[in-house]
């Protein structure tokens, strides 16, 4: 017998899809980018710092590549650069830099320059102050008025009138046409005296009239008033 031929199976057909079946795209979700904050060394001063900074220290990087491996040289250019600073200083100041005396005579000069008060007048209003006559004179011999200087150490010197210096100031100085100088000093005392009843020390205020030279030499002396503080 001949066998049937076998049939294939029947395709199944799918209906079409419904619209609520059909499918749609995938949307994609709205992202909103951020902005890339600036970096401090952005900002417009910052950079302006680096710009001026950057060849400072460049050349110091150079530099002190240099003198790494040129030790020999850096150290003798080192040598001359010490060695031209003292030898500048010795011939220009008369010494060498650091020296003791430097801040002395740099304090001296500078006290000088602003003080109208010559050596002169301190010279004398110290030595009426220790009862020193033969130094009033001496500074007072060049005058053509002289004043009377023993009677002024009996009245203000701590050495006969028993009174203590207590300050010394410049109250006025003026410069005349001709050049000389007159100068106001108040000299502000205390007495001493043991025989006072006051419980406290009385105190006296002097004023002194100067005039010098251009030179700084007295030309007169005179005492204008005293009073009691």
């Amino acid at each position: 017998m001949i066998p049937a031929p076998t049939q294939p199976p029947p395709t199944r057909v799918m209906p079409p899809p419904t619209p609520d079946e059909q499918t749609t795209p995938a949307e994609s979700p709205n992202i909103m980018l951020t902005p890339a904050r600036k970096r401090m060394g952005q900002a417009p001063l910052a950079r302006a710092i680096k710009a001026t900074l950057r060849p400072i220290f460049k050349l110091l990087y150079y530099t002190i590549r240099w003198i790494r491996s040129h030790k020999l040289a850096a150290l003798l250019a080192i040598l001359l650069i010490v060695g031209s600073v003292f030898a500048t200083n010795y011939l220009l100041a008369g010494q060498i830099p650091f020296s003791p005396n430097t801040s002395t005579n740099t304090q001296q000069q500078s006290g000088q320059a602003s003080s109208p008060v010559s050596s002169d007048v301190q010279d004398w209003l110290l030595a009426l102050r220790s009862g020193d006559l033969n130094t009033m004179l001496n500074i007072q011999k060049s005058m053509s008025r002289q004043p009377d200087s023993s009677m002024y150490l009996l009245q203000f010197s701590e050495k006969y009138a028993q009174v203590k210096w207590t300050a010394i100031s410049v109250n006025g100085a003026s410069k005349g046409p001709d050049g000389m100088l007159d100068l106001f000093i108040e000299v502000d005392m205390t007495s001493t005296s043991t025989s006072s009843s006051s419980t406290s020390a009385a105190t006296t205020i002097t004023l002194w009239h100067f005039t010098t030279s251009p030179t700084g030499h007295i030309y007169t002396i005179d005492y204008v008033s005293g009073r009691s503080a």
